[in-house]
């Protein structure tokens, strides 16, 4: 019987793993504005304004992430010199070296934000977010504090602002969860999709991996990942792959594996998929797998031993992926109701829960 080559498998895994680069991010705006702590509320991690942080000129501060990078500025104050200073400092120092935006140190989007809780902006935060369009940047508003606001309040300052930036995108944000009801008016998830679709697509991956909810990218970047490895799997059976070991499609499926946990923020260190990379482990599970599958899956019994077309080795990888998926997304579920439920990649991969979501994923045409 043949064994895979684990210098293939690592290679599966770079690969998929290589597509993913961390997101640069530039939050700016009046000081007092909450922009740290907007940034800290959306992703899993504190980020911004924690430490000292990586100067980068006199006011601005580069907070890095395993997921994403953050440039803050420390913001301005009223007064005709310090703005006039800000606005140099912005893009005179700062954003005429950051405009190609799959350069990894480019700046890939821009949040200004504008405080609510003093129902107005100024006339350089409308020239600031006018001049950021004008030179292409990808920028929105976060209008921050709506909880110290009314709804008459509100709904004039955007009334307002949408007056002076008609083709920007306002988003209204709070950090405040009590009572919950200020949560309903708030726009983090539009603001988390509208930033999706504003990056490109090498950088998309982690950025979904910070965020603490995001989970509809989360799904829609994972199911690109298992795009493509099922196409990868249709162009393998060139020859005869005995079933029992599937030797080339043990590097697809564990890059896969590896990739879908990686955009759900599942850290790789922290499950036990390191030691399934191992040639024993990943061995003994995709025996395990198989024998599982052929008892669940009617026919496959037939081919052990044999030929596994394209069509078999792409429909068991997308069904492999779906149902992991599916478990990832629930896990991802349970952390934001504050449930802290163990993960054990091993354990759910030849779970008899996994594999019937194996096999309904197998039968669905």
């Amino acid at each position: 019987m043949r064994e895979y080559s684990q210098e293939k498998v690592d290679e599966a895994i770079n690969e998929m793993l290589k597509g993913s680069k961390i997101p640069n991010v530039l939050i700016c705006g009046q000081t007092g504005t909450g922009k740290s702590s907007a940034v800290n509320f959306l992703f899993k991690e504190k980020i911004a304004g924690v430490g000292d942080g990586e100067p980068c000129t006199r006011d601005i501060h580069l907070y890095k992430s395993e997921n994403v990078n953050i440039y803050d500025s420390e913001g301005y104050e009223i007064g005709g010199e310090k703005q006039a200073h800000y606005e140099k400092m912005i893009f005179d120092e700062f954003l005429s070296t950051k405009k190609k935006l799959n350069d990894e140190d480019a700046v890939h989007l821009i949040w200004y934000a504008i405080s609510g809780a003093g129902t107005r902006f100024t006339d350089l935060d409308i020239k600031l977010i006018k001049r950021m369009k004008t030179e292409r940047f990808h920028v929105c508003v976060l209008l921050t504090k709506i909880d110290e606001m009314d709804e008459n309040q509100l709904e004039t300052m955007l009334l307002e602002l949408k007056k002076e930036l008609p083709a920007t995108e306002i988003f209204r944000l709070s950090i405040v969860t009590n009572p919950e009801e200020v949560q309903r008016y708030c726009d983090w998830n539009k603001l988390v999709a509208w930033s999706h679709s504003k990056l490109p697509d090498i950088f998309k991956d982690r950025f979904v991996a910070g965020l603490k909810d995001g989970l509809v990218e989360k799904k829609k970047q994972a199911h690109i990942a298992l795009g493509f490895a099922t196409a990868a799997a249709a162009a393998v059976p060139v020859s005869p792959i005995p079933f029992s070991d599937a030797v080339l499609l043990v590097p697809i499926q564990t890059g896969m594996i590896v990739k879908i946990l990686s955009i759900y923020g599942i850290k790789i260190a922290d499950s036990s998929i390191l030691s399934l990379i191992g040639s024993v482990g990943i061995s003994a599970l995709g025996k395990s797998l198989a024998g599982n599958l052929i008892k669940l899956i009617p026919g496959l019994g037939s081919i052990l031993g044999t030929v596994i077309n394209s069509t078999v080795a792409a429909g068991i990888t997308g069904a492999i992926g779906k149902a992991l998926i599916e478990i990832c997304h629930k896990q991802c579920l349970d952390m934001l109701d504050g449930k802290k439920t163990p993960f054990n990649i091993e354990e759910m991969l030849t779970s008899m829960s996994f594999m019937s979501l194996v096999k309904k994923f197998s039968e669905e045409k």
